[in-house]
């Protein structure tokens, strides 16, 4: 790339337009066991889709709040606008990235989570990101946003934390806890260390469940 050397531990997957890269992409590249995920886009006010890139941190809220509820850094994800006339930029900021995932380690080393713990809760941010309620206050947002014509990334961060945030919370907790209820009772200590819920938010799904 421009003739210039950078780290070559990592995998190049070409989409269409940033804002074309589902969340759950990027959970799934999570699973497969990669430590890092970096989404490169055009420049802002730039998208030859108008805007694709806008939309692109849409998506990177709804990671993000999914990454603290697994209990994931969230610098293991970045997102990065570059022109395709600065190949130049792109591998500095490849290899800046590299440094920061090579100082965070294997994914959960850092944040303390054992494998098992951390392929359960990957696999409820995947489901959760299927989940047709989910998918369509997502869709709604950036619907919303674009007939506001208001991009700005504080307005984005208040429709996501007004509109998704509390749902996404209810859906992975509730969706951990369905999965770990299948094969019989389990003790709210052992809910609570899996799912990375509180004790409180805990009893609220469970007395749910019961009036289901």
């Amino acid at each position: 790339m421009a003739r210039q050397n950078y780290p070559p531990y990592h995998r190049v997957i070409r989409v269409m337009c940033s804002g074309r890269v589902d969340p759950l992409f990027v959970f799934s590249a999570f699973k497969t066991g990669v430590d890092g995920v970096m989404i490169g886009g055009c420049k802002l006010g730039e998208c030859k889709y108008g805007e694709g890139n806008f939309q692109a941190f849409v998506m990177g809220e709804l990671v993000q709040i999914l990454m603290r509820l697994i209990g994931l850094n969230t610098e293991r994800f970045k997102l990065e606008w570059v022109s395709s006339a600065e190949p130049a930029r792109l591998v500095e900021d490849l290899k800046n990235f590299f440094q920061v995932v090579k100082a965070l380690g294997p994914l959960g080393s850092s944040e303390g989570l054992i494998f098992e713990d951390l392929e359960f809760r990957l696999g409820c941010a995947e489901l959760v990101c299927q989940n047709m309620q989910v998918r369509a206050t997502y869709g709604n947002i950036a619907k919303e946003l674009k007939k506001l014509s208001d991009f700005s990334l504080e307005t984005i961060k208040q429709k996501v934390q007004e509109k998704l945030e509390n749902l996404l919370k209810s859906k992975f907790y509730e969706i951990g806890v369905k999965g770990l209820l299948k094969d019989g009772p389990k003790s709210i200590d052992y809910l609570m260390q899996k799912t990375g819920a509180e004790n409180s938010l805990l009893e609220e799904i469970l007395a749910k469940m019961v009036k289901v």
